[in-house]
């Protein structure tokens, strides 16, 4: 398989940073999740290194998406959830295994992987209608 990333939006890879990261905001804020994660992670240290780190995993995600989404041809909103629910559960199950032997709780687990699940969805969804 070749990739022609020439082929690819980069204005639509820009917007899926962005998004994942508006949508991260969001979901970790005191309205949805952000009481909770923090009730149960007292320790965790904000430092402007993880927000810089963040931001480049969220360019990183919409970059990979999008050749994924493309090099599938996936040019439709059903198509485009399905991709990207699909990720967002393979990386659900990659982290359930650490959740299962310990090295997370499954309340932790729940919260974090949810997250990545709805966001890839929505990646999944941005590229393949603007892709």
């Amino acid at each position: 398989m070749i990739i022609h990333f020439m082929d690819l939006n980069f204005l639509a890879v820009i917007a899926g940073g962005l998004l994942y990261m508006a949508f991260g905001a969001l979901y970790y804020s005191p309205f949805l999740f952000g009481k909770t994660w923090t009730r149960m992670n007292p320790s965790e240290v904000k430092d402007s290194a993880k927000y810089a780190g963040s931001a480049a995993v969220a360019f990183l995600s919409s970059f990979l998406i999008a050749i994924i989404i493309h090099s599938i041809g996936a040019d439709d909103v059903i198509s485009g959830l399905m991709t990207g629910l699909i990720i967002g559960i393979l990386l659900a199950l990659a982290y359930l295994k650490n959740a299962l032997f310990g090295l997370t709780g499954l309340m932790v687990y729940g919260i974090a992987v949810l997250d990545h699940v709805i966001a890839f969805s929505l990646l999944g969804i941005l590229h393949a209608i603007w892709g």
